[in-house]
């Protein structure tokens, strides 16, 4: 869950930006992070990095979740749209 949070508010922030408007923001936002597949992506990448490193350190894990974010942040969707 704070996974998604973390990538909810990061997409809220580039939005408030990009279209100036913050209205309602955080709620779009959670819309298109589940509308997009980013929901369901990141739900799968955690529950496989939780099954293979089950048994390593917590610095470990928490890189490999970072890295989750990383990859799944919605900031990029904002780019493409205004390409």
């Amino acid at each position: 869950m704070i996974k998604g949070c973390i990538i909810v508010y990061e997409y809220s922030y580039f939005c408030l930006h990009a279209r100036g408007n913050s209205q309602d923001v955080i709620a779009l936002s959670v819309m298109q992070y589940e509308e997009s597949g980013t929901q369901a992506n990141v739900f799968q990448d955690l529950q496989q990095v939780l099954q293979e490193h089950e048994h390593s350190d917590y610095v470990t894990v928490q890189n490999l979740i970072l890295n989750i974010i990383l990859r799944n942040r919605m900031c990029k969707l904002l780019v493409l749209n205004y390409i």
